[in-house]
């Protein structure tokens, strides 16, 4: 059976136990080995870089997009597409730029939908009451 399955049998701070999986041939994970502490402590280091990156946005003073029809939507994201590939926006950040663009593109198209329907249900309406 390998090591990999087996998991580190140190405790935390508050009594728990680690919980990450042992090294291979040993009981504890790389954290907790004091052996290789000082890896330990690079990789938790490197992890904090990682995270502390500060994502590519746009500047604070970047114009406002009308967003008032298809068309306004369209150039947005072809604008969000080019600056993820410039590198000029983080592609998290895009990705919710995407997201919020569907719903808006489906709330522009219900707003049209449900003036039809409201003129149809009044027509049909105004209908019925000219043929009493």
């Amino acid at each position: 059976m390998e090591n990999m399955e087996y998991k580190c049998k140190s405790r935390k701070k508050d009594g728990r136990r680690c919980g990450a999986d042992a090294q291979s041939g040993k009981t504890m994970c790389i954290f907790h080995d004091p052996t290789r502490a000082a890896d330990g402590c690079r990789a938790r280091r490197m992890g904090g870089i990682s995270r502390s990156r500060t994502a590519a946005v746009l500047p604070p003073d970047a114009l406002d997009n009308p967003l008032r029809n298809t068309q306004d939507v369209s150039t947005l994201l072809a604008e969000s597409i080019n600056q993820v590939r410039r590198g000029e926006l983080d592609p998290r950040v895009a990705n919710s730029v995407g997201h919020l663009a569907s719903i808006l593109l489906g709330a522009l198209q219900q707003g049209p939908l449900e003036e039809r329907l409201a003129r149809l249900e009044a027509a049909l309406l105004n209908a019925g009451t000219t043929q009493q």
